[in-house]
Formats: structure tokens, sequence, C-alpha cells
């Protein structure tokens, strides 16, 4: 019992789970983007209004451990989102749900680190906006939240 708590307090010390790897986000998949611009096609538009056209970075990771990887994405604009209605730019996670993809997290990010912790099943990771603090993702049973 005793080592127990030994064991616990030092993890909580170390600040729990460590970061694995940053996830490389890049536009190399043409379908991840499309899914991505499908998924927020009204950011897409607003900004194409106004002449922007986002840049749109993605990662294909198994977030789940289901086979079936997820979608890590990131829009930009060079003025910062603001073309698309946003005082900053938005990250999501989408995951497929036959067909279709679901929007299973949101948060504004351009960076993305994998932890080598997992929540209910799925990997916790961390996300930053243009080198802030990195904040911990959590999945909740239903969807990625912030966490701090």
């Amino acid at each position: 019992m005793r080592s127990l708590a030994f064991f616990l307090l030092a993890l909580l010390c170390a600040g729990g789970a460590r970061a694995q790897q940053p996830l490389a986000l890049d536009n190399r998949d043409a379908g991840a983007r499309a899914v991505v611009q499908a998924a927020r096609s009204w950011q897409v538009a607003r900004a194409r209004e106004l002449g922007v056209e986002p840049q749109i970075a993605t990662a294909r990771i198994d977030l789940n451990g289901d086979g079936q990887a997820e979608i890590v994405a990131t829009l930009q604009t060079p003025q910062k989102c603001a073309a698309m209605g946003l005082r900053d730019c938005p990250l999501i996670v989408l995951r497929a749900e036959g067909a279709r993809y679901v929007e299973v997290g949101t948060f504004f990010g351009d960076a993305v680190q994998l932890l080598d912790s997992r929540s209910q099943g799925w990997l916790d990771f961390e996300s930053r906006f243009t080198r802030g603090p990195w904040r911990r993702t959590l999945w909740n049973g239903t969807m990625y939240r912030l966490v701090r």
C-alpha cells in the first residue's frame, strides 16, 4: 500500500503523461482535405467570399485503436483566421462513422503533440496556438475536451 502511494505521488509530481511525438500536419492528403472542407464548409465559404483561400493541413492517425484513422486538421489563413470569422484558427478532430465524418473535437491551435497516455481507450494529446502554452486534451467518452 505504501509503495502504491509513493508511485502515485511520483506520477503526480512528474506531471503525468509525457509527449510522445509531434504530429506532422501537411497538405498532401487531398481526401482528408476534402473531408475537412465539407465539415467546415461555412468557414471555407466565408473566407473565400473575402478573397482568402484557407490552408488546410491534416494528419490521419488511429486515435482509438480501432484500426481506422481519425483526421486531425488545422484551417489557417494568412490573416490569422479573421477571414473565417474567428480570432484564432481551428484545430479539429474528425472520426469516420460509416460513409461520413463527424467532428469529435474542436479547439484553437496550429500544433499537436501526442502523449503516451490514453483516456477511455483514446490517445491523449496536447495542442497549442502560435507557440503558446500546451493544453492537454482528453477523450471524455463522447469527444475530446481540453483539461488545462
